[in-house]
């Protein structure tokens, strides 16, 4: 399997730089490995924008343009492979959802209340209750508590850093970020438009809402990446 994502991903470069240099005119077919059909312009601009996206073989992504450094795999997955050649498929899904790969989905806060977030702008998740009313944050925890490639600063990334990872071709995300679930994913940012303090920000990964975003219960439970 390693094998057969290796030499796709090797195919989709080459595609790409192929319609740069000569403008190729074909267009890529749906398959089933979650890539979807895209426009040359999209592939284009995906090779060039996650070029600078590099693998570091520990579970960990480095992004040289804007400093960041993403967790490969979504929380509950494990990376399996190297800098080489990767998944995030070391763990068994669960049988509602058997291609999660282990990923889990977890609440923004215990309460649907601004309880696990700032109240200043931007509000965004905080283990300190700004109102005096305690609640709890799963994805916040999540993050905190982890240890991948070494590091114990991981955090939820905020709304435009989820904007920003879904800003260009999803296949040439799911080549750096394999496995990505077909759902939204929380932002750590709270909906400030939201006066009663209700809801947070989440960015869809799917295939048909790649990019866009919405704003759900706090209490919901969607899908968490980390980013430091």
């Amino acid at each position: 399997m390693r094998k057969v994502f290796y030499i796709i991903r090797s195919l989709f470069t080459l595609f790409a730089f192929c319609m740069l240099a000569m403008g190729c005119e074909e267009k890529l077919d749906h398959s089933p490995y979650g890539l979807r059909e895209e426009d040359d312009s999209d592939l284009i601009a995906g090779a060039i924008f996650f070029q600078s996206f590099t693998n570091n073989g520990d579970g960990t992504t480095s992004d040289s343009t804007s400093g960041l450094m993403w967790k490969t795999c979504s929380q509950g997955q494990v990376f399996n492979g190297d800098a080489s050649s990767y998944n995030c498929r070391g763990a068994n899904g669960t049988l509602g959802n058997p291609s999660s790969f282990g990923a889990t989905d977890l609440q923004y806060c215990s309460v649907d209340l601004n309880s696990c977030n700032t109240i200043g702008l931007p509000q965004t998740l905080t283990t300190v209750s700004p109102i005096g009313i305690s609640g709890s944050s799963e994805a916040y925890d999540s993050c905190a508590n982890d240890n991948t490639g070494g590091h114990s600063d991981w955090r939820v990334a905020n709304f435009l850093e989820l904007k920003y990872l879904s800003s260009n071709s999803r296949n040439f995300m799911l080549l750096k970020f394999p496995d990505t679930l077909e759902s939204f994913y929380w932002s750590s940012t709270a909906n400030e438009q939201d006066i009663a303090g209700k809801t947070a920000r989440a960015v869809s990964f799917s295939k048909d809402r790649f990019g866009e975003d919405d704003s759900y219960s706090k209490t919901s439970r969607y899908f968490v990446r980390c980013v430091r």
